[in-house]
């Protein structure tokens, strides 16, 4: 196996791990015999090529039980790989600073431009009252003209018998058609609005160091690092959540306020992987 340079803020873990499996007599086979694993585990972890072991969850587990074998402490290293894992998260661009933006000199003269408009057009409206309100020249009335008033012609009355008597039309009958669909739709109960996400609420209560990743429905990650013993740990998102435990012997869970057992099924050694439902229930990981 071609060995990769380690980081520096991990170097020393291969290290120190093969020295001690070294005094403890063990040869890479018989330490892997040990922990029932494959040799090419053992060589990954000695020469730190942890991409090679999968997420980091894995990497902890074995490196964990490695150190137990051969008499390590595994504390200070699972401190060294967690610095390195802190070190080689992406940065948070959220919190990057954002640059105030100019302001706009056309939006400070659009108020200006406005009221100037509205001068102008109460300055027209009031010349065109004043222009209006002063009485034009009377007209001279020729008082020599006699004014005849308009006789208007009266037409003779119709004699009453020339009215013939309006008829009586019967009533139709009425036919009572039904309501219109637009009756009964506004009769109908409005449809219900959509019910807003339901969140699914998650307490990790840790009694020792361990690694966790949690997830929401729409896989955004939720928590991504190592929980420090004595802490608790709550997260909220949209259910199903999926949760992957490094050490989950001391880690109590909790959702929505009630605290669960994770099924044995989801457990593998110290590590677990499980999914907990919008209502809350805990399954098994697929």
């Amino acid at each position: 196996m071609t060995a990769v340079p380690a980081d520096t803020k991990t170097l020393g873990i291969g290290v120190r791990l093969r020295a001690a499996r070294e005094r403890s007599g063990f040869t890479v086979i018989q330490a892997a015999e040990r922990l029932h694993l494959d040799p090419k585990v053992i060589e990954a972890i000695e020469a730190e090529e942890f991409e090679f072991l999968g997420a980091p969850v894995y990497v902890r587990g074995h490196m964990r039980r490695y150190a137990e074998l051969v008499g390590e402490r595994g504390a200070d290293l699972q401190e060294i790989y967690a610095g390195s894992l802190r070190a080689a998260a992406p940065p948070d661009l959220t919190q990057a600073p954002h640059a105030e933006l100019a302001a706009d000199p056309r939006r400070l003269l659009r108020p200006v431009a406005a009221a100037a408009g509205a001068a102008v057009l109460v300055a027209a409206v009031w010349w065109v009252l004043k222009g209006t309100s002063q009485p034009g020249p009377a007209r001279a009335v020729d008082s020599d003209r006699p004014a005849v008033a308009e006789v208007v012609p009266v037409q003779p009355a119709q004699p009453a018998e020339s009215v013939e008597p309006a008829s009586v039309v019967a009533p139709a009958a009425v036919q009572v058609s039904p309501r219109p669909a637009e009756d009964h739709v506004l009769a109908a109960p409005q449809t219900a609005q959509l019910q807003p996400e339901r969140q699914v609420e998650l307490r990790l209560t840790l009694n020792a160091d361990s690694w966790v990743e949690i997830y929401d429905a729409r896989g955004e990650r939720l928590f991504y690092d190592v929980a420090a013993a004595n802490s608790i740990q709550t997260v909220a998102g949209r259910g199903p959540l999926r949760v992957i435990l490094g050490n989950a012997p001391g880690v109590a869970v909790a959702v929505n306020g009630q605290e669960v057992a994770i099924p044995p099924a989801a457990r593998s050694d110290d590590a677990a992987r499980f999914v907990v439902s919008s209502s809350g229930r805990v399954a098994q990981a697929r």
